[in-house]
């Protein structure tokens, strides 16, 4: 049967029936999600919602979020969501969505606020902790941040992006012993022939001060991939720290050919 046909016979059944139309409400809103009437299905949740029971009114909030997300009103949705966590404090379904949704609108307290509700209720997974991280970092909790890396290489030993985090915190901490730390460890990390791994090896010799185990790493990465910018990127700054610059100009160039936007990239990590 189609969406239009089950809406007018819901309309029909509700007309015959009134007392049973709070229960046919959900089914009518739906439909209107179905066909895309979002703003038609908000007004029908908002109806059912009112004498439902709680498990009910979750469910038409998780709908009616779902909605203003479909509008492009993420400020909407996240209102409904918290609603939810009024009812349900510990959704780990929601705190994670609300979490994200901190995230990539840079409100950073609350993204943490939300992720520490998900680690007390043991709901994180690796996904939550790297988040956090970078939340700690841009608030300056730093002690925090590395708390929380440790936690991720705990569940995930071969976490290569905590391992690059880490090596940058340490370092902008002027922390040798724990940067030695892990570095060694990212070392002793299983070669998988994977172009982050090779790099972040290359780098971790380097700040050993293994320069030719760094080059040989870095060259591999080349001869592995040679029409990808990043190893020329790499090598620059190799040489760019060994006070090389001639040589680091002639990997930069050519990263540069490879991909002119690299410039960006180079500045991130420079």
């Amino acid at each position: 049967m189609q969406l239009n046909s089950v809406i007018r016979l819901i309309d029909e059944m509700i007309l015959n029936d009134p007392e049973k139309a709070s229960s046919l409400l959900f089914r009518k809103a739906e439909a209107l999600v179905g066909l895309e009437k979002y703003q038609q299905a908000i007004t029908t949740l908002k109806v059912y919602a009112k004498d439902c029971p709680n498990k009910e009114k979750i469910k038409s909030y998780v709908l009616i979020a779902s909605c203003y997300m479909n509008l492009d009103n993420d400020e909407k949705a996240e209102e409904y969501l918290v609603k939810i966590l009024e009812i349900d404090p510990e959704n780990d379904i929601i705190l994670k969505q609300l979490s994200y949704m901190a995230y990539i609108n840079q409100d950073f307290e609350r993204c943490c606020y939300l992720i520490k509700i998900l680690i007390k209720i043991d709901k994180a997974d690796i996904e939550d902790y790297t988040n956090l991280i970078f939340c700690c970092i841009q608030l300056d909790m730093i002690d925090d941040a590395l708390k929380y890396a440790e936690k991720v290489i705990e569940l995930d030993p071969t976490n290569l992006d905590v391992f690059a985090t880490l090596t940058i915190v340490y370092e902008n901490m002027d922390d040798e012993e724990k940067l030695k730390e892990v570095c060694q460890r990212i070392i002793n990390l299983k070669d998988d022939g994977t172009l982050q791994i090779i790099l972040l090896k290359a780098q971790a010799y380097l700040e050993l001060g293994k320069k030719e185990e760094a080059f040989e790493f870095v060259n591999k990465a080349i001869k592995l991939n040679p029409y990808d910018p990043f190893p020329y990127l790499m090598k620059g700054l190799l040489y760019n720290n060994l006070g090389m610059s001639d040589e680091a100009e002639e990997c930069f160039n050519e990263a540069f050919r490879l991909n002119p936007e690299i410039l960006e990239s180079m500045k991130k990590l420079s």
